[in-house]
Formats: structure tokens, sequence, C-alpha cells
């Protein structure tokens, strides 16, 4: 079986992560007091980087370190995963997980059927919204769509997009994605109610390359389009890594062979 070489993204620290036998990579370190940290832990403002982006790129600071200083230390075929401080792959028969029995149940081998070229979350469906969000978050899309009152149970990901992290900026961002994408994506995210989320995935190094690739080139000009915008509050702040979020499902549904795969995540009572 195949090795997967795994990374684990934390802007805190935590005790237990020194003992998972992962590489942890520390987000947003730039504006972090690095001191209070492993001096073994890898920090995503060292070679070429954007750690300073991190408030609203999130995420994305990290995985722009990888591809930029990692990424081509690995072969082709080579198997890489990422975990976030709270999330992790785990082996498929793994039961009563927590941080003291994490590291013999973390999954560091590729299963034996092979029949995939990425491991993702299972899908997070956003149907069923309540009226009251709707009525709050979703005004414009009311008046433009007033059905949408009536069919809360069919909420497109451009439409969820809109309600909880800035109405238009979605469709907006489209105009940049490369034009191979850019008629696929636009179909994506208005007929599909559901993503695979959070930007965990297990996969091979070559596809996580061109995933990287289509993503910054379109990020950037994203951050250049929304400059004058004010990203503020939950929902806006890490408004590229958000978008990021939407683009990485699109991708690997696109162009690889998924298998969802489980993942823990720990409860906040064990972390320390």
């Amino acid at each position: 079986m195949s090795i997967i070489h795994n990374y684990c993204i934390t802007g805190k620290y935590y005790h237990f992560l020194n003992d998972l036998n992962v590489n942890v990579v520390i987000s947003g370190a730039e504006n972090k007091d690095c001191n209070i940290f492993p001096p073994d832990w890898n920090k995503d403002n060292i070679g070429n980087n954007i750690s300073y982006k991190n408030k609203n790129f999130g995420t994305l600071t990290f995985h722009y370190w990888l591809w930029k200083n990692k990424l081509h230390t690995y072969k082709d075929d080579d198997w890489i995963g990422i975990n976030h401080y709270r999330r992790f792959w785990i082996k498929e028969d793994s039961h009563e997980i927590d941080n003291l029995n994490l590291s013999e149940n973390i999954l560091r081998k590729i299963p034996e059927n092979k029949n995939f070229d990425v491991l993702l979350p299972e899908k997070i469906f956003l149907g069923n919204l309540k009226l009251s969000k709707l009525i709050k978050h979703g005004f414009r899309n009311i008046l433009t769509n007033p059905g949408l009152l009536f069919n809360r149970n069919k909420i497109s990901i451009s439409l969820h997009f809109d309600l909880f992290h800035g109405y238009n900026l979605l469709k907006r961002s489209c105009k940049f994605i490369d034009e191979e994408d850019r008629l696929d994506f636009l179909k994506y995210i208005n007929n599909n109610t559901s993503f695979h989320p959070l930007e965990l995935f297990v996969s091979k190094k070559n596809i996580i390359n061109k995933l990287y690739e289509k993503t910054f080139r379109w990020i950037f000009k994203c951050e250049n389009e929304f400059q004058d915008l004010k990203l503020e509050g939950y929902g806006k702040e890490r408004l590229y890594d958000f978008l990021a979020e939407r683009f990485f499902s699109f991708y690997f549904e696109k162009y690889t062979k998924i298998k969802s795969w489980p993942y823990i995540l720990i409860e906040n009572k064990y972390l320390s």
C-alpha cells in the first residue's frame, strides 16, 4: 500500500499535535508569535509564501506554501493528505477516537482498492434553510426570485454563497476562471445543492499541482477585483478561502475519480 505524506494545518498551539507523526504547518505564521510553537513545526511564512494574506486567505496561505516549497520534493504519484488541527483522516474501521488514541487511527496508507484519484469528505447539502435565515440574509435574492420563499430545500451553491459570504461575489469571480473551466464552474455552482467542504483531501502530487495552479491563478485575479471591498465578519473576512473551497470541490469532481472517506472531528474539550 502507498504511504500518505500527511500535513496538518493549525493556527494555534495544541500539545497533542506533537504526538501524531504528521507534518504540522503553522498557518498565518507571519502575524503570530512563533516562539510559542515547537521549533520543528513548519511555518507558512518561510520560503516562497503569502502568509501575510492569511486574514483574508485563511488556509490558502498553507496551500500556497505547500505548492511553492514542498510539492516539488515529491514524485508525481506520491500521495499527500491534508488535515486540519481538529479534522483528521482516519482508518475506515476506527471507533471511539479522541486525542489520546488519534495517532494510531490516522489514515497513513492508501486503501488497497485504488480505483480513485482522491479521498474527500462526504458532501454537505445546503437545503432546508430556515425561513428566518433566508429572509435575513437573502433579501435581494428574494426580490429577484420570490419563489425561494416556497422552495427552500433547493439552495444552490451560488445562492448559499450569496446568503452567507456576499451577494453576487461568487458569480462575479467566475469571469476570472480559466476559460476551459469557466462555463462548467458556473453550471456547477448554479445547478448543485451540495459540495465537498473544508479543502480536506488525499490525492497525488500531480493532481494537487494542477489544482493549485488553477486556483491561485484565479484567486489572485479575484483579489484584484475585490480589493475595494470591506472584508469584515465571519462570512466575508476569509472570502478567498470560501471561494477556493467551492472550486476545490468542482475541480475534483470534474477531473478526478472521487471516493468519499471518513474523518474525525476532535472535540474542543480534548484540545490543549
